[in-house]
């Protein structure tokens, strides 16, 4: 059963009208952090009944943890977040009686009658939505509109990250660039909607021959990058193989019209392992001088820098 003093302290009936009217979820703990109080919206997002959890649950198997209630609490008692002895807007996420981690943002403060704490009260507000929003704005930041790989952009942030986790940790790191030549012939020839429809196919096929571990990228126009942490360039070799066999069975195509015949479309690729590079513009430099060789060479192969 509930303590008695957090007990007297909700029996207000407009006080409990306005609880079970919020469109949040409120839970209140005694001091020794079990449940006095669960409203209908807490017991919605978390999939507890009341009557399952007041008085008998402690608030760790909510936040997942006692470990994860230990930091609330000590969230709640610092400075950093409204306090002390008072929580706001501070996220964090709990545990739904699925399994599920709900993201949530917590205000909360402390109880004391007679200048004595009896537990504290919260009231959460489920961030999902909120989350999945920004996680959807974030991958449109970073990913690029026709082909649905990375972007310039991100590409920048990305070798530059592994680049340095590279160097730390003496870890192997390469690079493979991709051209695609004569895709200005057939561009011009049969329109920009065509050569949209290719540079999707090559990003498709791309996805397709890389590794999870792998980051693929279109660099802009027809050059693409595909970035290989923890991969020496022997793997990485398989990899741009792998890659130009995907682009031989489904992307080559013979374009000809009734006046002239059109160069065939196909990719060349240059392929370096870091040595010992320490700006990602020198070790980007390397691998487009290595796809520059592969394509002064007739195109369609690969050439290791």
């Amino acid at each position: 059963m509930p303590d008695e003093p957090i007990a007297s302290f909700v029996q207000n009936k407009a006080l409990h009208a306005l609880i079970e009217l919020c469109p949040d979820g409120i839970i209140s703990v005694d001091r020794k952090g079990v449940i006095t109080l669960f409203n209908d919206k807490a017991a919605v997002l978390t999939g507890h009944l009341p009557q399952e959890v007041i008085g008998r649950l402690h608030i760790g198997a909510i936040y997942g943890g006692l470990e994860q209630a230990r930091a609330v609490k000590a969230a709640l008692y610092g400075a950093d977040h409204g306090g002390p002895d008072r929580l706001d807007g501070y996220e964090t996420q709990i545990i739904t009686a699925d399994g599920r981690r709900l993201p949530i943002r917590l205000s909360a403060t402390v109880l004391k009658q007679a200048d004595k704490e009896i537990g504290s009260v919260g009231f959460f507000h489920d961030l999902s939505e909120q989350k999945r929003l920004e996680e959807m704005l974030r991958h449109l930041s970073i990913t690029d509109g026709l082909t649905g790989l990375y972007n310039q952009r991100h590409f920048h942030a990305t070798i530059s990250d592994e680049l340095a986790r590279a160097r730390r940790y003496a870890r192997p790191l390469s690079l493979i660039c991709m051209d695609l030549d004569h895709f200005k012939q057939v561009n011009d020839r049969y329109g920009h909607l065509e050569g949209d429809n290719l540079l999707r196919m090559v990003g498709a096929q791309i996805k397709g021959a890389i590794r999870r571990s792998d980051h693929a990228f279109r660099y802009g126009g027809d050059e693409f990058f595909i970035l290989l942490p923890e991969t020496d360039i022997g793997q990485a070799m398989v990899t741009a193989q792998r890659v130009l066999q995907a682009f031989a069975k489904r992307c080559r195509v013979e374009l000809t019209d009734k006046n002239q015949d059109l160069p065939r479309l196909a990719l060349s690729i240059g392929v370096v392992q870091r040595q010992d590079e320490v700006e990602a513009d020198a070790l980007i430099k390397r691998a487009d001088l290595a796809m520059f060789a592969a394509k002064q060479k007739g195109g369609d192969q690969i050439a290791a820098g």
